[in-house]
Formats: C-alpha cells, structure tokens, sequence
C-alpha cells in the first residue's frame, strides 16, 4: 500500500474524473471530488468509503468559494490537484440568441475556475511532501474544430496557462503536469465512440504518468496529431475542422 495522499479532483464523479476517482480511491488514496450533481457524487461513495464528495457549481463563484472552503476544512496538504471538470457546448455565432450566458459559463468552468482555484489551494499544495498540479486540455488548443470555438479557446488558453505556471514554480518542488487526452468514450464523444479512447484506460496511462512525475501526458493519437500539426497544419486543420 502506497501512502495515503489527498487528492482532488474536478468533475470526480463522471467519465474520466470517475476512472480517476476510482482508480486513486482503490489504492488507498483519501480523494475529494466535486460535480454539480448530488446523486453522482453520492454514487461514488458507496464503493469507496475513502472519497469525499462536495456538490459545487464551478461556474459560478460561491460554488468555487464553497470548494475551496470544504477542502480548507479538512485541515490536510494538499497532494494532487487534477482539474478535471470542462463543459462542451455547441455555439454559432451567426445566431445571438442566449449565446453570451452560455459563453460565460464554459469560460468560467473550463478556464476561470482552473485558474482561480489553483491560486486559492497554492498554500495547502506547498504544505505537501511533493506536491502536484495536473491540468487536462485538450489537443483541441492546438487544432480546434469549427462547431465549439469557446471550448478550444479555454483549452488553448489553459495549456498556455499550465506552462507558464510550470515556469513560476520551478525550484518550488510542485510538479505542474499537462494531460492531452485523446477523444474518450464519454458522454462528449457521443456518435463517435468507435474512434474514442477508453475512459478506464486513459486514467490508467494517466495515474501512471503522474505517478512518474511527467509533466507532459499525451494520450492515443494526440502525439500524432501534434507531429502532423507542425509538418502539416493545413492537412491537420481540415482533418479536425469538422469532427
């Protein structure tokens, strides 16, 4: 058995933040998660008497202030942040309607609530033996698709965001990790699950990588992509433009 860490992780309760969960849990780790949905939540308890589970709303302020709090509370370092949680909506920008409401939501939890809560929990990561910070984007920053503008935005905008972080923590002993999934076999790939990832064997790859303190964790076809972007990008543009 490993030594016990706490961990924490965004949108702990579904698609690849509950493999996470679980895969922590089962080796003995305490890990705390958050989701919108009490039910789901709860549903990981069962199994699992080791995670604690806090209903937060990332896209709004008090639901970021309340899971700060609840994480102060528990009066532990913190080991490993994973942030996790991201919405996908739809947007087409020929047509207004209710589309500013929706754009502040999906900057919110996919960029803002990253950030904020990172800044908010740096002291209780400095207070651990060897801290960690992973954040999961997406290889969608680098080659976006036309139908979820503000999704690849916030992608792109958080991966630079966790290298310029990895930057102002060298020397400080905090591992600050980039995890680039491949399309995963979750509810956001819908119709398209013969070509996505396993959402059990992507936290497996995941759980190890960070476990080797890489910094860098790039799943399935993202390394390709990533070479055929910088030989190809027209070619790699086209190819996600309308998946």
């Amino acid at each position: 058995m490993q030594d016990s860490k706490t961990i924490l992780i965004t949108g702990g309760a579904i698609g690849l933040g509950k493999e996470l969960t679980k895969a922590y849990a089962g080796q003995g780790h305490r890990v705390v998660i958050c989701g919108r949905t009490e039910t789901a939540l709860q549903e990981m308890c069962g199994p699992h008497q080791n995670v604690v589970p806090i209903c937060a709303d990332l896209a709004c302020p008090a639901g970021r202030r309340a899971l700060v709090d609840a994480v102060y509370a528990g009066q532990r370092p913190l080991d490993l942040l994973i942030h996790n949680a991201a919405i996908q909506l739809p947007h087409d920008f020929q047509q207004q309607g209710g589309l500013l409401e929706q754009v502040e939501t999906e900057l919110a939890v996919n960029l803002l609530a990253p950030i904020e809560l990172t800044l908010e929990l740096l002291p209780l990561l400095k207070q651990s033996a060897s801290p960690q910070v992973a954040f999961v984007t997406s290889a969608l920053a680098r080659v976006p698709k036309r139908s979820a503008p503000i999704y690849c935005a916030t992608k792109a905008g958080l991966s630079i965001f966790t290298r310029a972080l990895r930057y102002q923590l060298e020397g400080t002993g905090i591992t600050v990790s980039e995890i680039v999934p491949d399309l995963l076999r979750t509810r956001m790939a819908a119709g398209r699950d013969l070509k996505a990832l396993p959402v059990k064997e992507a936290a497996r790859q995941i759980v190890k990588g960070l476990g080797k303190g890489e910094t860098e964790i790039r799943l399935g076809r993202v390394a390709f992509l990533y070479t055929l972007h910088r030989l190809a990008p027209r070619f790699a543009y086209r190819l996600l433009k309308a998946s």
